[in-house]
């Protein structure tokens, strides 16, 4: 029988690389992430430093409504709720002390909108109490009430005889709040080294294809192309801002764009845009984001695939924990040599991040997508874990590490294989930044990676190293 020898050239393998695009979208969004939790921990450590700073020497309290007012100090909230009690026994007791005690333990309740309540109430019989000001406006800050938070920061700033330390807590507040109303992201550009910018699982590997399990020989026999490396740039950017509205309730817009080119390999080059703006509601646990997305695939020097679709974001926060949700559907539109691959895309992306210390960052993710397409060959069900921990030394450096594990399942059977195709696949990044040499806003930042993939059909598997080299600016 002929024998026939058929390159690989493909459509068949080529077109995961866009779904590959996933796992580095998901990762500039969790480092944007954590960029932000660890802006916003940074305000509260100096806070607590200056209020640490304004309890100055302890005395003993002279009565019962003197130690209430200590234990609020101290955020000793046990004492505090046993020496309220006490107190507003007292027929001459001092209703103002009670009332910043009462918003004092809401707080630490987790009882916003009481505490809101009872601290505006206090305001309203002493509008010159600058420590209950003082505390609303911290409170305000927690609960995302940007606008109204600012405004009760310059009107304490304008008090006289204010302590060192409490113009420095209200400065750092201040400046947090100008983040907050600021573009905020990073930008990162560099050079990269690539070990199989084709996916090849090999030079010399072929697989044979009999009519019947009685040929002897084979039809039609595929080949695995050359492995190919390359050296080339890569720039990653990620942007995100919120405009508050009225109360709780805003508009955000964030986006993202990330490529590579390889020198003299410009058909390997790919270039993606993703785009998302819309409605937020945030307060002081949680956030709830409802927005359309736009996305754009270029590969090779030209438009791939064009995808819209909406977006929908739940987050909540703890003192030293984040529970992040996203749920994304998207409609996939190629151009018409790929619209075989025209189909939706379902995703389900959930993470939950644990601060033990200010300087580690723990986190874990389960997600799921589902793929469809015009030809179910290439529509997939996929599932994922994540792992990854960040740890920043006082040296002046920090580290990233994530590791990623899916299980891909395909729908359609590929006749040339006889069988459907399931593809195990295992990601390792690692990233290491030197703030302590940044200069003029850039550091340097090394990333390594390795990505693993072990299919049932040999084709599809194969291993990919990456070394990059990269000047880092965020903002």
């Amino acid at each position: 029988m002929l024998k026939k020898t058929v390159w690989l050239c493909l459509v068949a393998v080529s077109w995961p690389a866009l779904a590959q695009d996933d796992d580095t979208q998901q990762r500039l969004w969790q480092n944007t992430r954590q960029m932000d939790r660890a802006q916003e921990r940074e305000v509260w450590e100096k806070d607590a430093e200056a209020q640490a700073a304004m309890r100055g020497e302890e005395t003993a309290p002279q009565d019962t409504g003197a130690a209430l007012y200590e234990a609020v100090n101290h955020s000793d909230w046990p004492a505090a709720r046993r020496l309220l009690a006490e107190y507003e026994q007292q027929a001459d007791h001092d209703q103002d002390v009670a009332l910043l005690a009462r918003a004092s333990l809401a707080r630490a309740d987790g009882k916003w909108k009481e505490s809101k309540r009872h601290y505006e109430t206090l305001l309203e019989r002493q509008p010159d109490f600058t420590r209950g000001r003082l505390d609303l406006a911290r409170l305000l800050y927690e609960g995302h009430l940007n606008r109204e938070a600012q405004s009760q920061f310059v009107q304490i700033a304008r008090a006289p005889d204010l302590p060192e330390s409490v113009r420095e807590n209200i400065a750092s507040f201040q400046t947090a709040l100008n983040q907050r109303n600021s573009w905020r992201g990073s930008v990162q550009i560099g050079g990269v080294w690539n070990s199989n910018i084709n996916h090849s699982p090999g030079t010399g590997k072929e697989w044979c294809h009999r009519l019947s399990d009685e040929d002897d020989e084979c039809s039609s026999v595929l080949q695995a192309d050359p492995v190919e490396s390359g050296v080339g740039a890569r720039y990653e950017s990620t942007a995100v801002r919120r405009w508050q509205i009225s109360g709780h309730h805003g508009v955000t817009a964030r986006g993202i764009a990330y490529g590579t080119v390889y020198r003299n390999r410009k058909e390997r080059g790919s270039h993606t845009v993703n785009v998302s703006a819309g409605y937020q509601f945030e307060n002081h646990r949680d956030s709830f984001t409802l927005a359309p997305v736009f996305e754009w695939n270029n590969s090779g020097g030209k438009t791939e695939q064009l995808g819209y679709g909406v977006r929908g974001e739940w987050e909540r926060s703890g003192s030293n924990w984040l529970w992040n949700t996203e749920l994304e559907w998207t409609r996939l539109n190629y151009v018409e040599r790929f619209n075989h691959l025209d189909g939706h895309m379902v995703t389900a992306n959930n993470t939950l991040t644990y601060l033990p210390r200010h300087d580690i960052m723990l986190y874990a993710g389960l997600d799921y997508q589902r793929r469809t397409a015009q030809s179910d060959v290439f529509a997939y069900r996929q599932t994922s874990a994540r792992v990854g921990a960040v740890k920043i030394f006082p040296q002046g450096f920090s580290s990233a590490f994530n590791a990623t594990f899916r299980r891909r399942s395909h729908d359609g059977y590929e006749a040339f294989f006889q069988n459907r195709r399931r593809d195990n696949e295992q990601i390792y990044t690692l990233s290491l930044t030197a703030d302590r040499w940044k200069v003029a806003g850039l550091k340097p930042v090394l990333n390594l990676k390795h990505r693993r993939v072990n299919g049932n059909i040999g084709l599809n598997s194969y291993k990919q190293n990456e070394i990059g080299l990269a000047l880092q600016k965020t903002f």
